[in-house]
């Protein structure tokens, strides 16, 4: 539920509901000193009948119609004060005083209502809006915990969580770590701005090679890391690996001047290689390391000859 709920939806009934709870109020008061003429006793009962009814009617509109439901009710009743005082007047009716307090004791019942009303109202919008900073905050902690905050990329803990789910669900996958070369490098001559905007960047390019069947993380500061879900054959994963290489192929432009960058690959199968995240990663770590050993922009799958 939110803020707006809370104060009442807009209804088509927000105006003429209260305009006909004030013509029903005002035509059962005028019509009461007739009721009353009824009979011995039978008048009288009536009288006090439609007095209470009024009254539940009354406090009725104030919760039914928010917005002008008090404000009718307040008028109605003013009317029917109005109306009792100068039958009295004009009468001496002693019997109308019982109608005239009934009339007061409806204003300040209906004032009662509104008053908590609103009140509620307005520690439910203070609770909601509490509620809601709460779940923001929430949404944020999370965003943290699961996001890298520069490229908006999924970060090395969710990264591991879905191997973990893969891993769950038994179907084969492949894991791709890919290392930006000399990374360092760019940094100490052009700045870290100039870092960050090469990651940036071709986050994004890597991003549109990825699909239902493709995660991409950013697993460590120069660092990505792809989970291809399925079965894939050693040459479908290699074709992917060039796709990826011909994207990163295309320099960037930072402060004019062109950046280029290449990056190494360690590839590892599920589950051939390991059956767990934990080992996943130490797998394409180990075949990281000797693509960067063996002149780096290459890619090396991994085997049992790079166990640690």
């Amino acid at each position: 539920m939110n803020n707006k709920e809370i104060r009442g939806n807009k209804s088509v009934f927000d105006i003429p509901g209260p305009v006909i709870y004030a013509v029903i109020f005002i035509l059962v008061t005028i019509l009461q000193p007739k009721i009353g003429t009824i009979g011995h006793g039978e008048g009288q009962f009536l009288q006090g009948i439609c007095s209470q009814l009024l009254l539940l009617f009354s406090a009725f509109v104030v919760v039914a119609f928010p917005k002008y439901g008090y404000y009718a009710a307040v008028i109605a009743n003013l009317f029917s004060v109005g109306a009792t005082m100068a039958a009295i007047s004009r009468n001496g009716m002693s019997n109308a005083v019982t109608g005239l307090l009934s009339a007061v004791a409806s204003i300040i019942l209906v004032t009662i209502i509104f008053i908590f009303y609103r009140r509620i109202i307005r520690n439910n919008e203070e609770l909601l809006n509490a509620n809601q900073v709460l779940k923001d905050k929430d949404e944020k902690l999370t965003y943290l915990a699961y996001y890298d905050i520069l490229t908006s990329l999924p970060n090395r803990q969710l990264f591991i969580e879905r191997i973990d789910e893969a891993i769950t669900s038994s179907a084969p996958f492949t894991v791709i770590s890919a290392n930006i070369d000399n990374f360092k490098n760019i940094n100490n001559e052009l700045g870290n701005n100039a870092g960050d905007a090469v990651l940036c960047s071709y986050s994004k390019k890597l991003k549109k090679l990825c699909g239902d069947t493709i995660f991409l993380a950013r697993i460590n500061g120069d660092e990505f890391g792809f989970i291809l879900y399925g079965k894939e054959s050693e040459s479908e994963i290699l074709n992917y690996v060039d796709t990826v290489k011909e994207v990163i192929s295309e320099p960037i432009k930072f402060n004019d001047v062109k950046i280029n960058i290449t990056m190494s690959f360690g590839i590892a199968l599920y589950p051939v290689n390991a059956t767990d995240s934990t080992e996943m990663l130490k797998c394409v770590s180990s075949a990281l390391a000797v693509a960067k050993a063996n002149g780096k922009n290459t890619q090396y799958f991994f085997n049992n000859m790079m166990r640690r």
